[in-house]
């Protein structure tokens, strides 16, 4: 269990933010706190299970651009695939806010057997506009037993 506690936090990792380079917006670098999870549930078959959690991040903009907050929050719910040995092999998942200014941002991604969540913003109002379609990739960096973990979220192009 303590492996699908770190996609949980790999999932609710995928935040991204802006900064311009080449002309073009880019996702920047950000630290999360994934709590544990508010809602799971397990589907289970006879090969594996699929395990369903939903919770409350607070992300860490403190390197944001000037514009966006520093301080966020983000519900976010992912589908992990699990061996019958409840090792993780895949997943996905979503994470939506909307911001103190009234903009919204969805990221969606893919988590990977290698513990990653490789994602993007697929959509977004206002200031987040001009990023959709940019990457990530999201990493734990610490987890407590209750499932509650730290992570975080570089730029992938």
């Amino acid at each position: 269990m303590r492996n699908v506690s770190k996609l949980t936090a790999i999932f609710l990792a995928f935040s991204a933010s802006p900064l311009f380079a080449d002309g073009h917006a880019q996702l920047w670098n950000m630290a999360g706190l994934a709590n544990a999870p508010s809602t799971m549930s397990i589907m289970e078959g006879t090969t594996g299970s699929i395990m369903i959690a939903s919770s409350t991040d607070l992300w860490d903009w403190s390197a944001a651009p000037e514009g966006f907050p520093s301080l966020v929050t983000a519900e976010c719910t992912q589908s992990v695939a699990l061996t019958s040995d409840g090792q993780p092999f895949g997943g996905v998942g979503v994470c939506s806010m909307v911001d103190p200014d009234g903009d919204l941002a969805i990221y969606f991604g893919e988590i990977t057997p290698q513990m990653e969540y490789i994602g993007s913003l697929t959509a977004g109002s206002g200031k987040y506009e001009p990023y959709i379609g940019q990457n990530f990739i999201g990493t734990v960096t610490g987890m407590l037993e209750t499932g509650q973990q730290m992570y975080h979220v570089v730029a992938a192009d």
